[in-house]
């Protein structure tokens, strides 16, 4: 046997470890990382059903929090009959609620005026004569120096009207509450480029907010794409640290090669007026319904960033928007499912497993088979994780599914396995890995493993030169047939491994037939 390679060892601490990418396979074999979507119940659970909806439907931007034992939900409202080539004359946010994740209230507030009556449910604008609101993004502020009147805030685009004397496109709001909202200025700077639904959290790895912001990049040509930056922010106003997170790239048929960032959008001003990379130059035909964007230089975007942290990693649930032409079968979709990205430094993403659907669209003529789009954040419901998500019989372009009855959007969920976004899987034949040298706190090792009725698993702990270790060797270890969250590994019955606390140590974990999520000391 060949002498192992001594890195210096990993400091894992008690912290949850996922499987999200190769860092925990120094050597391996017969392994392989798996994405594992989620189930989705279709279930309609919140719909532009109250009363006062009656003109309304529910927009893509919305986001879920999980507090006091209720589910938060806010979401995007658009309302009134929209004037050619411009926006509803009402966008906000609307307040819903749950104490099962499935069965939502919507309380009557009494904040926001709207048809001469304040009995709703909205929150967001305070005041819709003087400025709509689209892709909010709402969420608790954990940054420690966080005022009382600030525990919630929500960066968002603007589209100030007339004489409001307010600024956009892009501003932060404070909220005690989550309810009752405030307007602060100045408006977001220092961002490169801003559009859409924007995420923020407060990171102290860095001691800053994190936020992305979905650009427009563009060829010499005019033609171009959708992407997300990375920034940072002391204080969710003034942003640097600019850089491209997440983007289509060849293996998604990208052929640019001179790829500029379109920066006007953060100098839009005025009401509701499509910027110019919205809008086809005057030799481009544009068929009756066809969706109004340039043919881009990938035949996908990224609608959104999507990012949240998740147990020490970077997670985004990336919806795709699907937009080619020229089929020899003459397709042209307008649609948008999601995909999943993974990052362990918030910078650089990668999509495992073959970039499949993490979130699909319905069957034809469903309510949901045209429009996917994610509700920022999982909650995590017993050993569950719940993404919502709105889906949507219409298209891009506004276009109904032919063989749907009438429109119809809603806010649906999905179901996952704790930590399951992504497995390393064994087949039947069998396989095993060794990690990299690692310290860590605790006296019990768990694991998050699914090995089904026939499979098994074993854990052997080495000496960071790969001697296997008096009474945790492989022989020692005890067989894991078991599917659960926190599975205690175990070698002749025993589970204690306090003794080899602050050691570096690795692991070589052997599995047939079985899914391993994550692993932890406690």
């Amino acid at each position: 046997m060949l002498p192992l390679l001594i890195a210096a060892a990993i400091q894992i601490g008690s912290e949850k470890q996922l499987f999200i990418d190769h860092k925990f396979f120094e050597t391996v074999e017969g392994i392989q990382l798996k994405v594992n979507p989620p189930h989705q119940t279709r279930e309609r659970l919140v719909r532009a059903d109250a009363p006062w909806e009656s003109d309304a439907r529910l927009g893509s931007y919305c986001t879920v929090v999980q507090e006091g034992g209720r589910i938060r939900l806010w979401y995007h409202v658009m309302a009134g009959t929209p004037p050619p080539g411009k926006n509803p004359p009402f966008m906000g946010v609307g307040y819903a609620e749950s104490s099962d994740g499935i069965h939502f209230t919507k309380p009557a507030l009494g904040l926001v005026e709207r048809n001469g009556s304040r009995r709703n449910n909205l929150v967001m604008p305070p005041d819709p004569n003087l400025v709509t609101v689209g892709g909010a993004s709402i969420w608790r502020d954990d940054n420690p120096a966080a005022a009382a009147d600030a525990k919630y805030r929500s960066w968002s685009k603007l589209y100030p009207k007339p004489g409001s004397g307010i600024r956009g496109p892009h501003s932060v709001w404070k909220s005690p509450d989550g309810l009752r909202w405030t307007l602060e200025q100045p408006r977001a700077s220092g961002l490169r480029a801003a559009d859409t639904q924007p995420s923020w959290f407060w990171d102290p790895r860095v001691k800053r907010y994190v936020g992305y912001s979905r650009e427009w990049v563009r060829e010499r040509s005019g033609f171009g794409a959708r992407m997300a930056s990375y920034n940072e922010s002391d204080d969710l106003v003034n942003w640097d640290s600019t850089y491209f997170a997440l983007e289509p790239d060849e293996r998604d048929g990208t052929a640019a090669p001179a790829l500029r960032v379109d920066a006007g959008r953060m100098e839009v001003k005025g009401e509701d007026v499509l910027p110019p990379r919205e809008r086809r130059t005057a030799s481009e035909s544009v068929a009756a319904g066809e969706d109004q964007v340039l043919t881009p230089s990938a035949p996908l975007d990224f609608y959104g960033p999507g990012v949240f942290p998740y147990e020490g990693v970077y997670l985004a649930l990336i919806p795709v928007f699907h937009h080619w032409r020229g089929s020899s079968h003459g397709a042209s979709p307008s649609t948008s499912d999601v995909q999943l990205a993974v990052s362990r430094d918030a910078r650089h993403f990668s999509r495992p497993g073959g970039r499949p659907s993490f979130l699909r669209t319905g069957p034809d003529g469903s309510w949901d088979s045209k429009w996917l789009y994610p509700v920022l954040r999982p909650v995590r419901m017993g050993d569950e994780l719940w993404i919502y998500y709105l889906g949507s019989n219409r298209d891009h372009a506004g276009r109904r599914d032919a063989k749907a009855v009438r429109e119809e959007e809603a806010i649906s969920r999905a179901v996952m396995r704790l930590d399951g976004f992504v497995s390393a899987d064994a087949d039947y034949e069998g396989g095993w890995f060794l990690t990299p040298p690692m310290e860590f706190k605790g006296s019990r090792l768990e694991l998050n493993i699914d090995t089904g009725a026939g499979g098994s698993a074993r854990v052997e702990i080495l000496e960071e030169s790969g001697k296997p270790i008096a009474g945790y060797s492989m022989f020692d270890a005890d067989e894991i047939n078991a599917n659960g969250v926190a599975i205690a590994a175990a070698w002749g019955g025993r589970s204690d491994v306090s003794p080899l606390a602050g050691r570096s140590i690795r692991l070589r974990v052997r599995m047939r037939a079985a899914k391993l999520y994550a692993f932890q000391f406690r």
